[in-house]
């Protein structure tokens, strides 16, 4: 009898594993659907600016699979949406575990980087920025900001080197074009620091910030007539941007028209600058 019963419960037991085996593809197929309806909802909260249904969302769909390979560009969308809320330490924690999924996604690493210089760690900006464009030696974002943090850290030759690359790429590139004039500049190249500047002027010939950035090497180099000609220029085009006008106060004070550099400093604060930067930038005027 205990033969005959232990029969039927080996009979019971394969049922039982051939039911289960039945139905474990549609569970797997369950699961997947269910993942893939969970990212397209986040995807379309995203969109709407939803931004904590798609973090709930997303969370959710990384729960379920954790290791699925594209969780990468769900933690992607976190990191951006946190960091568009200010929340940076849990967007570097989303960046950071994408990357451990994806270690050569590009946009990953450029997130990250840009996450790293907007908390002023470039050293670790700098690691990110050349893990990619060891992948992509042509990635114009990572050429910029490499750039930018070698002039920063007064590492001239890197940093021209990087807007040089990334001119031959796109050779209208404003702002790799106006860095490398004034690098050019620091470096006691004023007559390549002007060709760069006359370049711009012939794409940009309606752009404030370029006359503005000549204005400066002008007064660098104490031509303050030519500087106020620029400075003035830029004004005419953009007359409500308050950076000019503290740019050409500085320029007055230099040349000690007092008088008019605290009315361009009052006129700024009127059009939004920081009253306390520029009452400090006052101060410095007798």
């Amino acid at each position: 009898r205990r033969s005959c019963g232990c029969v039927r419960d080996n009979e019971q037991m394969r049922h039982l594993i051939i039911a289960i085996l039945c139905l474990l593809p549609w569970a797997v197929l369950w699961q997947d659907a269910e993942y893939a309806r969970l990212v397209r909802l986040g995807i379309r909260a995203l969109d709407s600016d939803s931004f904590a249904v798609a973090e709930r969302l997303f969370l959710k769909a990384i729960d379920m699979k954790p290791a699925e390979a594209s969780n990468a560009v769900l933690y992607l969308y976190l990191g951006q949406l946190r960091v568009r809320e200010g929340r940076r330490d849990e967007a570097m924690m989303a960046f950071d575990s994408g990357l451990k999924l994806s270690p050569s996604s590009q946009e990953l690493l450029l997130d990250r980087a840009s996450l790293h210089i907007q908390s002023g760690n470039e050293t670790r900006a700098l690691d990110d920025l050349c893990d990619l464009l060891t992948l992509n030696p042509d990635h114009q974002e990572a050429l910029f900001f490499r750039a930018y943090i070698y002039a920063g850290q007064h590492l001239n030759v890197k940093a021209r080197a990087d807007y040089g690359h990334l001119l031959e790429l796109q050779p209208r590139h404003r702002e790799a074009r106006l860095g490398l004039a004034l690098l050019c500049d620091k470096d006691k190249r004023p007559r390549e620091a002007m060709e760069h500047i006359e370049v711009l002027l012939r794409y940009y010939p309606d752009d404030a910030t370029v006359y503005a950035v000549r204005g400066g090497i002008y007064q660098t180099r104490r031509q303050y007539e030519a500087a106020l000609a620029d400075m003035n220029h830029a004004i005419a085009l953009e007359p409500d941007s308050p950076d000019f006008y503290i740019s050409r106060a500085l320029l007055y004070k230099d040349f000690h028209k007092d008088a008019l550099a605290v009315s361009d400093f009052r006129h700024a604060v009127e059009l939004g600058a920081s009253p306390e930067e520029c009452a400090a930038l006052m101060g410095q005027v007798p």
